[in-house]
């Protein structure tokens, strides 16, 4: 018996397979990730020596007629390729994201023990359809909408690195920036646009910008005239973010439930700008879970702007004792064990 894990696109989808591939390894157990062929989770795997296989699959979902055909036909395909790895009496859990359907496909016709863990705060529709096969749905939010299956709560794993952080009492003016494993355009410009005025209030920035758009926000840092500013670093992406959240007073993102849970569990202050156009709108409810602890804030894309994010750092670094209470009462949960061991003993 092996244990399957399915998903990926982004780090979001990937980094909670990676913290229940360490516990899986502790104990002897074989795994096998099966993930789509975007670059990111090849290079991410690859830091983590996860064994993987890549599918040639795209998204379905928000896609013109045309293209979702071609996402059914891709589906299908990939699904022949990848039952072979598949054996009836393997654990198949399904992370999340359109690269994770196939094996839902194979599980189901193979009869094997089929697994969903929705990581956001809102159910997918392929998850919705999923979890009625399932054995068990793991559930991120205690308060998911459009929930479906057999659901036990049980938060988001996250990296073994994250699990003994602490608040952090002295602020540093240091802010995190990282627009999630893509990277966010909107993001980037803004912060380019406010860097001076934050280097003036006395900050600090280091910023994940993404790979692709890594030329471009230094490009923009340029004409700024602050790229060569010494309390600016500029990284294309990060593997090491641990390291990145324990420097940091203020993490600017976007709120994959990855990135919310690890800026939760890593104790530090949050101001999220949900995607958009995120399925279903998740992103924003993911944000709304910290913010209704007191843990954080949201501004909305189409309020995100250089003089709002200023406002709002302003607010944060006058009011962080409230923050930081509200942070300490965040209770870390090892979610990467309470799935593992439930796979495990069933």
């Amino acid at each position: 018996m092996k244990v399957i894990i399915a998903g990926g696109g982004t780090g979001g989808h990937l980094f909670p397979g990676i913290a229940m591939a360490e516990f899986l390894s502790k104990k002897g157990v074989e795994f096998l990730f099966l993930v789509s062929d975007r670059g990111i989770d090849r290079e991410i795997l690859t830091k983590y020596g996860c064994v993987f296989y890549e599918q040639q699959i795209i998204p379905f979902k928000g896609k013109g007629f045309i293209q979702k055909m071609k996402s059914i036909y891709k589906i299908f395909l990939a699904s022949l390729k990848i039952s072979k790895f598949i054996r009836k009496d393997d654990k198949v859990l399904l992370l999340g994201g359109f690269a994770a359907v196939p094996a839902g496909v194979v599980s189901i016709f193979k009869g094997c023990d089929l697994y969903l863990h929705e990581q956001n705060a809102v159910m997918g529709v392929a998850n919705r359809f999923l979890a009625k096969f399932a054995k068990k749905v793991f559930l991120s939010f205690d308060n998911t909408k459009n929930v479906a299956g057999r659901c036990i709560v049980v938060g988001n794993p996250v990296r073994k690195e994250f699990k003994d952080f602490r608040v952090k009492h002295i602020f540093n003016k240091h802010i995190f920036v990282t627009g999630g494993s893509q990277g966010s355009r909107i993001i980037n410009n803004v912060i380019c646009d406010a860097a001076s005025k934050l280097l003036e209030m006395g900050y600090s920035v280091i910023h994940q910008t993404g790979t692709k758009l890594y030329d471009e926000t230094i490009k923009r840092y340029r004409e700024n005239g602050i790229y060569n500013d010494e309390r600016i670093k500029i990284y294309p992406f990060i593997v090491d973010m641990a390291e990145k959240f324990k420097w940091a007073d203020i993490v600017i993102s976007r709120s994959g439930a990855g990135s919310v849970f690890e800026i939760l569990y890593s104790k530090r202050i949050g101001i999220f700008v949900p995607l958009k156009i995120a399925a279903d709108n998740h992103q924003y409810f993911n944000a709304l879970y910290v913010k209704e602890k007191g843990a954080g804030e949201i501004i909305l894309e189409d309020e995100f702007n250089p003089d709002g994010l200023i406002e709002m750092i302003k607010k944060v670094e006058n009011e962080k004792e409230s923050y930081l209470k509200a942070l300490v009462r965040i209770e870390f949960k090892d979610s990467a064990k309470l799935i593992c061991e439930e796979l495990l003993s069933a």
